[in-house]
């Protein structure tokens, strides 16, 4: 699936984000916790595990899990573009975090410690995912410094993509 998302981003003359410039587009210039600012997650910012979605998991026969938000964002799976004006970023950019992970185009790489030798990375085929997505029930999935590891041949209907350009 990574491969189709960065073809066609390079059909249209543009490519799939890096990881820095993902998370500098969630976060902005201004230090905000999260992709609208410092306000806690609620159904108003994005289309995560509301309680829609934990009724959605008890009629499945899934796992309890507690609701990201105490309210409904109205959507069991994923939302039209722009559903969660409130949810924007400083730039403008809707969905950065919920409705679906995105792909960057960067390969999962460990973050070095400093003063730890680094060991070598395994060769896998492993690339970075960012952003929630609307069956997300973890608070840590709101955050726009997550970073995931995802194998870049799944297909999975919670992750998505945008495209990036360079400045003209």
């Amino acid at each position: 699936m990574w491969a189709q998302a960065s073809e066609y981003c390079k059909v249209v003359g543009k490519r799939l984000p890096s990881e820095t410039e993902f998370e500098f587009a969630a976060r902005g210039s201004d230090g905000r916790v999260y992709p609208w600012g410092d306000a806690p997650p609620s159904e108003r910012h994005l289309n995560g595990c509301g309680t829609e979605c934990v009724e959605w998991r008890k009629e499945q026969g899934l796992a309890v899990v507690e609701p990201l938000y105490a309210g409904s964002d109205a959507y069991v799976g994923t939302a039209p573009i722009g559903s969660f004006p409130e949810g924007r970023t400083q730039a403008g950019l809707f969905d950065i975090t919920g409705n679906v992970f995105e792909w960057t185009a960067d390969p999962f790489r460990a973050y070095p410690q400093p003063g730890v030798a680094t060991p070598p990375e395994p060769a896998t085929n492993n690339r970075v995912i960012r952003g929630g997505a609307f069956n997300s029930f973890e608070p840590e999935h709101t955050d726009p410094a997550l970073r995931l590891p995802y194998d870049a041949d799944a297909y999975t209907h919670g992750i998505g993509f945008r495209c990036a350009a360079d400045p003209k």
